[in-house]
């Protein structure tokens, strides 16, 4: 029984008559005007479009469409396209910077502006504080009154504004004799606690006229280290050498004497830590410290008492708010710099109230201290304050009604955002330290913003060809421009000013609405729409969606080949000779392969597939009318091309140069 050769019988197999081997076997075409070889993509497949993931645009074109009308959902999202994606996934992105995403309470249809720029007081652009109004300390605190004046503190000095922060005073007479430790407002009045840091402090009552320091009677040995106003009642702090201790105390009385004292302390901690924060929680107050607890106090009989402590772990906490019953707290990593953004839930259990559920909302690793020290609570936002970098620091918005967090406003000061107001409807910042001050939201905009985009694959692991993005907006007819860069990395997402991105669409005048044709082959596609304003930046464009389209890359081919089972060998330049049952050996063999994975390789025209034989069909017996009467079977392999790996080395010791194909 003859038997089918293999690449180890044969050398040079195309030198010797054989057009393509499966794996190791060799053989013969059977290809002729009638009998052509063909090589063709596969058919693509029908689109299976899960609407219960992320809904995406449909196109009845070959292909698929990503588009985003709505950021509103908060950024962090890293890949559109994941098995465990949830509904809130179609409203967000990656990472956004001076463009306003929530949208608000605007009554228009939903839209992605410019931000607002800060500036210090009373100036526009310039972030250099005026009236003298720059820091000399890092101990800066901020107040203000129901009448609208703000109060800022500086070491031993107060500053005063009665116009919304836009010009500043010195205040006199305050009998301030060591450095302010807190500064809070009730009513139309102000508290102000000091210390040296050592045994002596003061509380001091500014009465509206008068600036009274209050008799303290029998008190710690230490000194003041905070005070606030929640429930009617003032919550202050100090610290001994023995510990730092949390009161409550009564302002409408005016007597504080005897209240500050070791014993009539609801709080105490080692004196290695601090009381950082106090916020009204609705049900009880809550006291954040930088020993990993978050202490509760409620209001029992009009006397505060301690009802439950909720440790964090090993963070210090820095700042607690509360909103809609949601708490929010920033901490930051113990011995790192670390910053930290949770929320939770405030709980009871057996008469306690302690937090649960808790989410890591944000996490700021930029090497410097990026723990959020402030927070202010809006009717639907809470605002965070942190410092990014050593030269940027942010105010960053958590959105209640999608619960979505983004980079918000944009703080000219360099470091520790101290406190957080609204005045006049815009956000006013302290920012703490010698390269501080107290920053106002202005009515200009931002001279750049960018939204980034996920990394879109459709579900897929295979290369798409992208080939088209559009952008829409309302219509431009000045010096605004709106543009959309593209990157087919993964990571370029991460470098907003990376050289990876490249500029696709450039919209100056109109609607946009324009698809701009792009070539470009790979599993992701990812996107940067930069906002620019007017040239006077009193404009903003305004962004409405952006889209990108993709269409299959035909990976996939098949390949139909008549293979010669005649019992005739015919070779170049030889007699050609008959081997008896030569066919049905070969025919059996390429039966068995039928359904196994192979690798197959043509001589003529060079291609390497690797995949599947799909079919071998019954022999065929051709009579042709000139020349010699051939059998043949079509065999049909389904895969892909491939690379033969061994290609990189076939021109050792000279094989395959000067014309020498091989040795022997």
């Amino acid at each position: 029984m003859p038997r089918v050769p293999t690449t180890a019988d044969v050398n040079n197999p195309k030198r010797k008559g054989y057009d393509f081997r499966l794996d190791d076997l060799l053989f013969r075409t059977a290809v002729s005007n009638d009998r052509q070889l063909v090589i063709r993509s596969a058919e693509f497949p029908n689109q299976q479009i899960d609407l219960r993931q992320n809904p995406e645009d449909i196109t009845t074109n070959i292909g698929q469409i990503f588009s985003r009308n709505n950021f509103g959902g908060g950024q962090g999202l890293d890949f559109a396209h994941k098995r465990n994606g949830n509904d809130k996934d179609v409203t967000r992105y990656f990472d956004s910077k001076g463009v306003d995403v929530f949208h608000g309470d605007e009554a228009s249809s939903y839209q992605v502006k410019l931000l607002h720029t800060m500036a210090a007081s009373g100036e526009t652009l310039d972030s250099v504080p005026v009236n003298g109004l720059t820091f000399t300390t890092s101990y800066n605190y901020l107040a203000q009154t129901t009448n609208g004046y703000l109060y800022v503190s500086d070491g031993t000095v107060i500053y005063r504004s009665t116009d919304y922060g836009d010009n500043w005073n010195t205040v006199t007479s305050t009998n301030v004799s060591y450095t302010i430790r807190g500064m809070v407002a009730f009513g139309n009045q102000i508290f102000v606690v000091t210390g040296d840091g050592s045994t002596n402090k003061q509380l001091i009552h500014y009465d509206g006229s008068t600036w009274i320091i209050e008799s303290l009677g029998t008190s710690i040995t230490g000194y003041f280290t905070g005070i606030y106003f929640v429930k009617g009642r003032l919550v202050v702090t100090g610290k001994s050498s023995v510990a730092e201790y949390l009161w409550e105390a009564d302002p409408y009385t005016g007597n504080f004497t005897g209240v500050f004292q070791t014993s009539s302390a609801l709080i105490t901690v080692e004196p290695t830590h601090d009381i950082t924060s106090v916020t009204d929680a609705g049900a009880v107050i809550l006291a954040a410290s930088t020993d990993g607890n978050i202490y509760s106090l409620k209001d029992n009989a009009g006397t505060l008492e301690l009802k439950g402590q909720s440790r964090i772990g090993d963070e210090e906490v820095h700042s607690i708010s509360a909103l809609e019953g949601i708490i929010f707290f920033g901490t930051q990593e113990k011995s790192t710099n670390k910053g930290r953004l949770y929320r939770s839930d405030l709980v009871v259990a057996d008469d306690l109230y302690v937090l649960a559920n808790r989410q890591l909302i944000k996490e700021w690793n930029n090497g410097v201290a990026a723990s959020p020290h402030a927070m202010f609570a809006s009717r639907d936002s809470i605002f965070i304050g942190v410092r990014e970098s050593s030269t940027e620091t942010y105010l960053w918005r958590y959105y209640l009604p999608t619960a979505g967090l983004a980079r918000d406003l944009k703080v000219p000061g360099q470091g520790i955002v101290g406190s957080i107001k609204q005045v006049e409807g815009k956000a006013f910042v302290l920012v703490e330290g010698t390269n501080g001050g107290v920053y106002k939201e202005t009515s200009l905009y931002e001279t750049e913003g960018y939204i980034i985009t996920p990394n879109i694959d459709f579900f897929t692991s295979e290369v798409k060809q992208w080939v088209g993005t559009t952008v829409e907006h309302d219509e431009i007819t000045d010096s605004r421009r709106i543009q959309c860069y593209i990157s087919t990395r993964e990571g370029t997402i991460d470098t907003p000013n990376s050289g990876n991105w490249e500029l696709t669409n450039d919209s100056t005048q109109g609607f946009g609405g324009t698809e701009f044709q792009i070539n470009r082959n790979a599993r992701y596609l990812n996107m940067k729409i930069v906002l620019t304003p007017t040239i006077d930046f009193t404009g903003t464009p305004v962004f409405r969606s952006v889209s990108a389209r993709a269409l299959p890359r035909p990976q996939l081919v098949v390949i139909d080949i008549p293979v010669n089972i005649s019992d005739q060998i015919e070779r170049p330049n030889r007699k050609r000779i008959k081997v008896r049952n030569l066919g049905e050996a070969v025919y059996q063999k390429l039966k068995q392969k039928e359904g196994d994975s192979v690798t197959l390789e043509l001589y003529e025209p060079a291609e390497l597939i690797r995949g599947v034989v799909e079919s071998v069909a019954y022999p065929v017996i051709n009579h042709a009318n000139i020349g010699s009467v051939t059998q043949y079977c079509t065999v049909r392999i389904r895969g892909v091309r491939a690379e033969d790996i061994t290609s990189e080395f076939t021109n050792i010791i000279g094989i395959g140069t000067l014309g020498v194909v091989g040795l022997g």
